[in-house]
């Protein structure tokens, strides 16, 4: 099993397909941190496996555990997840139906190695602005972070991806 890492977000993560369905076993480090996103075309069921870590969904924060069992993220819902607990964390997801997920996941931990962009998903440099304005364009229909503002993003990246290529 392949685990890819992402410095950025404090994560790493493995994938295992089954069927149309991906499940994504996520690592998470202490202080790690997935910031606000939503998928438009699938569903998430979060569950922790070891440790514990918080899921901010609906506008609220709630502490997931082993024993809370997956807790299901609608497509469209925002939603994020950290790691405050003091220690590692194990979660669990499954992406039904999968979509580009892993390829998402794979990618920006790549240019989070490649130091492409901050902690706060900006661009570190020309070549990171590129990077983040191809990268967004293509998931737009699969992973939206939500900062910058959607808004911002549905004007801006139509106008930016063709300098991406």
């Amino acid at each position: 099993m392949t685990e890819i890492h992402d410095p950025i977000h404090g994560t790493s993560y493995s994938f295992r397909r089954d069927g149309e369905n991906l499940w994504v076993d996520t690592w998470f480090e202490q202080g790690a941190h997935l910031p606000e996103h939503f998928h438009p075309t699938y569903d998430e069921h979060w569950e922790i496996v070891e440790g514990s870590a918080e899921l901010k969904l609906d506008d609220r924060w709630r502490t997931l555990g082993p024993g809370d069992g997956a807790i299901r993220v609608a497509r469209g819902v925002r939603h994020e997840l950290k790691n405050v607990s003091g220690r590692p964390a194990h979660g669990r997801t499954q992406a039904v139906p999968a979509g580009n997920l892993e390829e998402f996941l794979t990618e920006s931990a790549w240019a989070a190695r490649e130091g492409l962009y901050n902690a706060r998903n900006l661009p570190t440099g020309l070549r990171g602005a590129r990077w983040v304005a191809g990268f967004a364009h293509r998931f737009r229909n699969d992973t939206v972070v939500t900062s910058p503002p959607v808004a911002l993003q549905r004007l801006l990246l139509p106008l930016l991806a063709p300098l991406a290529r």
